[in-house]
């Protein structure tokens, strides 16, 4: 890819999930062919200074980054990518009882919250049985869709990178 995007990664509160583990998953979802990799860009952790911030953290401690954010879900706030721990743990309901992996989960939440930060907002079911956008809350209510851990074609832009 040509264009590198940096990024921190660093934990808030007590975590249970291991934080090298927790990298490793980030930067592999990040580069993965099927993502956002597909605009054409890298991405790559370093140790400070990054475009974005991606935090691990405590869920009860989730609201202490923004009021909109919840100890129940991630979210995004500025350049901090929020993760919330007790999901990276054990995904949510609806994507359990969808039959979705942790793994995919995973890939899933990353993909979801960074796009925030790419600059998308939410997106609903386009139809029953199809993919479900990366950028539809899939973590809530998959909508009748079928649960997707990467971005659809029609999401691969990006107004903060200005890539359209």
């Amino acid at each position: 890819a040509g264009r590198v995007v940096t990024y921190t990664i660093s934990t808030k509160g007590a975590t249970s999930s291991d934080l090298g583990q927790f990298s490793a998953q980030v930067n592999e979802t990040l580069n993965d062919s099927r993502g956002w990799a597909q605009m054409g860009v890298s991405f790559q952790e370093v140790a400070a200074g990054g475009s974005f911030n991606l935090v691990l953290s405590e869920a009860a401690l989730l609201p202490t980054f923004s009021s909109g954010c919840s100890a129940e879900w991630s979210c995004r706030v500025g350049v901090s990518v929020i993760i919330n721990d007790l999901r990276w743990s054990g995904a949510s309901d609806a994507w359990r009882a969808s039959g979705g992996s942790i793994r995919d989960y995973r890939h899933m939440v990353i993909n979801h919250e960074v796009g925030h930060w790419l600059g998308h907002g939410h997106l609903n079911c386009p139809g029953a049985g199809q993919l479900a956008p990366v950028m539809q809350q899939q973590s809530i209510d998959l909508q009748g869709c079928q649960f997707n851990p990467w971005p659809l074609a029609s999401e691969l832009w990006s107004s903060q990178l200005g890539i359209q």
